[in-house]
């Protein structure tokens, strides 16, 4: 099971991934409080080829993550543990959140959980709000690394243009899943992370940048009525702790992106589905 670790390791020095950090105090505080269950062996031998304290963005997405070894503790922070006042309370129970179940991945700021209790380590997902009743995305961690590694390896942006790959490209990934999945499991991951055919061709990404020369900005301007969960997809975009994104919401122009291409737009559309304000400014 290193397929995944193999292509992060191909592609480190590109521009395909983004290493993030994660709060050193929050880590320091929750580590303090609380223990991690012994990990499964396949999740361990899954971590032995990843980088151990840092986060993976894969960049085209935005905000697909898989959580750094070291950063598992506070990838529950949210979800199973939430601060109060001064105090960390394990919500567990009442969030009805499985001591076992514990998040590798996120999308959007939903988790994607591994069920250690376990033996191939089955993988689950589930959206942000109300209780938790996570999905079967995969049946083991493997499959999920298989798919990562190839939908990392293959991704190319000249084929690639607001979530959607051409389709002869799509199905030239699809061709590769299909080695070690089958229909049902590849359209149910497709399904909840950002894979999509798309139904037409377009213009080459180096003709669209021509086309749009100008920087991106994206600015909060306020979280809305979701405010948790603004803030969350605010903490995998930028990777700021959570006492730094309540300090900078006070402030004018909070810069959550910039960049060029459409990327940065699906970003700040995603925000607004959230029922932020958002604002965006070319330069």
């Amino acid at each position: 099971m290193k397929y995944l670790a193999h292509s992060i390791s191909k592609n480190e020095n590109g521009s395909k991934i983004r290493y993030l950090g994660t709060s050193e105090e929050t880590k320091r505080e929750l580590e303090e409080n609380f223990k991690l269950p012994l990990l499964s062996q396949a999740l361990l031998k899954w971590y032995s080829g990843l980088p151990k304290s840092k986060d993976i963005m894969f960049y085209w997405t935005n905000d697909f993550y898989i959580i750094g070894m070291e950063n598992l503790m506070v990838a529950l922070e949210g979800y199973r543990f939430i601060r109060e006042g001064k105090d960390w309370i394990d919500f567990s129970e009442k969030m009805k959140w499985n001591r076992n179940w514990i998040i590798i991945s996120s999308w959007s700021g939903n988790p994607v959980i591994a069920d250690i209790s376990k033996v191939e380590t089955p993988i689950y997902y589930d959206y942000v709000g109300g209780e938790f009743s996570p999905k079967l995305l995969v049946d083991s961690l493997e499959k999920l690394d298989y798919f990562l590694s190839v939908w990392l390896d293959k991704h190319e942006d000249r084929y690639y243009k607001s979530g959607e790959y051409q389709s002869n490209f799509y199905e030239l990934m699809e061709k590769e899943w299909k080695i070690r999945l089958n229909n049902e499991e590849i359209k149910n991951i497709c399904e909840f992370l950002p894979i999509a055919k798309s139904k037409e061709n377009f213009a080459p990404i180096e003709q669209r940048i021509r086309e749009k020369v100008k920087k991106y900005y994206v600015y909060l301007d306020a979280p809305g009525e979701n405010k948790s969960k603004v803030i969350l997809a605010v903490k995998k975009e930028t990777g700021l702790s959570f006492d730094e994104i309540r300090n900078r919401l006070n402030s004018n122009g909070f810069l959550i992106a910039e960049g060029y291409g459409e990327n940065i737009l699906v970003l700040a559309d995603y925000f607004i589905s959230l029922g932020a304000k958002v604002r965006t400014e070319q330069k």
